[in-house]
């Protein structure tokens, strides 16, 4: 994906992960893995850490070497294949947990972040067409396999999310072709138009109102299951409250936020009979809540397929700062500090 300024960003990151994929794909297409490994310091084709990130500048130079080194005319194409739900984390997670494409895509633009530092929005909408596009910028212009591996990013994308057949309507890249019609045509459903004043991708408008049918992620299960774990092992609360734990920490991690309506819905029973249970036990849900988001930090912050981002969107935080003011109340230490203490 590229971002959409005017300038090109110089100074926000790229999770390293991002850049770990495509080293990897580089390297299972012939280019030298030193020569890679070289452009972003790093000794290991794997990210240093979950919460390593690359400088735009880096991961760029990637690509460049990369189309420097003359990769098969399908790269982009084929690394936009390799793509799966799993590799967005928490991001992929949130959005088989949408109802629509359409928010499916809210969540990516929401929660982008993760991924990228500097925020863009490159999907809107005209009266029968979704369109999915990108200004020329000189950067995208120099590196013609990063930007169809975006645009093919997003039909597999769609198609993963509706599992189903997804073609576009129309296609346009700013370069000669890389490869054949036909391999164009197997990713995109068209021929594009090559040489063309923007990077653009049209698609019916129908598909943004169509029904996610994804299957769960396996993060999703990784994380239910050491959620559950979890709250087995915490103090017993009563049958009730306990329940409300469970709530707490489900709605959290599918990235709705838990309140104490919805957890008497949920229960069975009134929002007046839980407040008096909560009373009784000295609590409130507020109490509770918080309570319940520091235990799951601890826990998610002991797993390094997290990154400290993600941690914070699975706790229900909307801005990362707000996640480290809480837990450096919770424990004295921000969560940085907390990690590195577990290595």
């Amino acid at each position: 994906m590229v971002p959409t300024r005017a300038e090109i960003p110089t100074d926000g990151t790229v999770a390293a992960a991002v850049t770990a994929r495509l080293i990897q794909h580089a390297a299972s297409n012939g280019v030298s893995l030193r020569g890679l490994l070289q452009r972003v310091g790093w000794r290991s084709p794997v990210a240093p850490n979950p919460d390593a990130r690359v400088p735009f500048a880096v991961h760029w130079s990637v690509w460049r070497h990369v189309h420097e080194q003359g990769v098969p005319g399908d790269f982009g194409l084929t690394f936009a294949d390799d793509f799966e739900l799993d590799h967005l984390g928490v991001l992929g997670m949130l959005m088989t947990h949408s109802a629509t494409v359409e928010e499916a895509v809210r969540q990516q633009n929401r929660f982008q972040r993760l991924l990228l530092d500097v925020p863009f929005e490159v999907t809107r909408l005209e009266p029968r067409k979704l369109v999915i596009e990108h200004p020329p910028l000189p950067i995208a212009m120099e590196l013609p396999h990063m930007i169809v591996a975006g645009l093919a990013y997003w039909m597999k994308l769609l198609r993963m999310l509706v599992q189903g057949p997804v073609d576009a309507l129309c296609v346009e890249l700013p370069h000669a072709p890389l490869t054949s019609p036909q391999r164009y045509r197997a990713t995109f459903g068209v021929r594009p138009r090559f040489d063309a004043p923007h990077v653009r991708l049209e698609l019916d408008r129908a598909w943004w109102s169509a029904p996610v049918r994804a299957p769960a992620s396996g993060l999703d299960a990784h994380l239910r299951a050491r959620a559950t774990a979890l709250l087995r092992r915490l103090p017993r609360r009563g049958e009730r409250l306990d329940a409300v734990r469970e709530y707490i920490a489900e709605a959290l991690r599918h990235g709705r936020h838990p309140t104490l309506v919805g957890a008497a819905k949920r229960m069975g029973t009134s929002t007046r009979t839980l407040q008096r249970t909560l009373r009784a036990a000295e609590l409130s849900y507020d109490a509770l809540l918080d309570e319940t988001r520091q235990r799951l930090s601890l826990e998610y912050l002991d797993d390094d397929r997290l990154t400290i981002g993600e941690v914070a969107v699975v706790l229900g935080y909307s801005e990362p700062a707000t996640f480290y003011r809480a837990f450096k109340r919770w424990t004295g230490v921000p969560p940085g500090a907390y990690r590195a203490r577990l290595s």
